[in-house]
């Protein structure tokens, strides 16, 4: 049974129609990778998911809540906006704030938990993903892989039933990638459903169980990774491998499916 029905997104900004009508269905514990060149869609579709952009027409269903994006339903957008938790692309963490507020803010203000229960949550969460020594810090004080990772322990605290990452290594300098892939690789092995919007060839192919390619506000084509990278069955995807990693999908004799 499915855990998460996505159906018919579309966005427009300024007249300009950006997600065309996307269709997905996530299963609980599920690990989705979303490739696709910039302007495809790809951030603007995670944050219709997290309301972060209203969505013009379609429908979001997360276990037990449904979000109809024609209907202005606060109440609805508020339990949906409970049930998942996004990591950005550049930290969004607060300057003035240590790192331990960061990480509790929305469990005080959006889940009013007592700041005694929040911060135990959150110094649990600093501990999972290896900056319990970094609480009392500010973002100015730590790496950029080190940030990345308060935003995926403040994701965390949240308890989302969906994780959203928006290409969450994009912005750091190489040596500190691995970090916070690392990180990310455990919460799949612990079974988050997450939605990942990412370059990262490798960690695609090692973690998602379906990978899937956007252009031009729609999905192209998806798959197992096995099948995304080794026999892609769309031309345009195969241009995008071919321009990531230099491999020739010319000659792959495509399958009917």
């Amino acid at each position: 049974m499915s855990f998460i029905e996505i159906k018919d997104v579309h966005k427009s900004f300024y007249q300009k129609e950006i997600l065309k009508g996307i269709d997905l269905t996530v299963h609980k514990g599920e690990v989705i990778v979303i490739l696709g060149p910039s302007g495809s869609g790809k951030t603007t579709f995670l944050r219709c998911l997290n309301t972060l952009e209203q969505a013009d027409k379609g429908q979001i269903k997360i276990n037990d809540v449904t979000k109809d994006f024609t209907q202005k339903d606060r109440r609805n957008t508020r339990d949906l906006i409970l049930k998942t938790a996004m990591v950005f692309q550049g930290h969004a963490l607060f300057n003035n704030m240590t790192v331990l507020q960061n990480v509790i803010e929305g469990l005080v203000r959006v889940k009013k938990k007592p700041r005694d229960e929040a911060s135990n949550i959150g110094l649990a969460m600093l501990e999972k993903v290896g900056l319990s020594d970094r609480a009392d810090y500010y973002p100015v004080q730590l790496s950029g892989g080190q940030q990345q990772r308060a935003g995926i322990a403040r994701a965390m605290a949240m308890k989302p039933e969906l994780l959203l990452f928006d290409e969450p290594t994009s912005a750091l300098d190489p040596e500190l990638v691995g970090e916070v892939l690392s990180a990310m690789k455990e919460l799949a092995q612990e079974g988050h459903t997450m939605i990942v919007v990412t370059h990262e060839m490798q960690f695609a192919y090692e973690v998602a169980d379906r990978v899937l390619y956007m252009e031009g506000g729609i999905v192209v084509e998806e798959g197992t990774p096995q099948a995304i990278f080794n026999t892609p069955q769309d031309e345009r995807t195969k241009k995008f491998l071919a321009r990531l990693s230099g491999k020739n999908f010319d000659d792959v004799e495509l399958v009917e499916v």
